[in-house]
């Protein structure tokens, strides 16, 4: 069994990430945007792939929210929360991310839960799994381990407790 113990993102696909960021700012009021476009390896049950995206994060309070924009190579998991319509702009929900302390307590986690290994990947200072809980809770679900670098790289409010 998971907990939402260290929820911190909710994360969303788009066609466009500017756009999507533009939208949440107006009926959020989410502000700062970090944005960025990275290309890495990923392992996933064909072997090794990589996979590029756009993206754009924002926090507000506690919460950070993430756009993710697929461009190429292993993007399947989030091709099917995409509109069908390109000229539809609007962010869909892909899943929640849950903060944790070590790559050894994520693996422990996995192992306890049961559910299938989307994907792994992430730099040195971050690593992610994303776990597939759509039959259970309709959505992904991915845990997150990264050094003190890698949080102050995603923006980690300071002062901010994991909860």
């Amino acid at each position: 069994m998971t907990t939402i113990r260290g929820h911190y993102q909710n994360a969303y696909v788009t066609h466009d990430t500017d756009r999507a960021a533009e939208v949440l700012t107006k009926a959020c009021g989410l502000t700062d945007w970090r944005t960025f476009e990275v290309e890495f390896p990923v392992q996933t049950q064909q072997g090794e792939l990589l996979q590029a995206t756009k993206v754009a994060i924002a926090w507000g309070g506690g919460l950070q929210v993430e756009l993710i924009q697929p461009v190429s190579g292993f993007i399947d998991p989030f091709l099917t929360y995409l509109p069908a319509d390109k000229a539809d702009l609007s962010p869909r929900f892909h899943h929640i991310s849950l903060r944790r302390e070590s790559m050894d307590e994520i693996e422990a986690e996995i192992a306890a839960l049961g559910l299938p290994v989307v994907c792994r990947g992430g730099i040195p200072d971050l690593q992610y799994v994303y776990l597939d809980a759509r039959p259970s809770l309709g959505h992904y679900l991915e845990l997150v381990w990264a050094s003190p670098a890698g949080w102050e790289m995603v923006g980690w409010p300071e002062g901010l407790e994991m909860l």
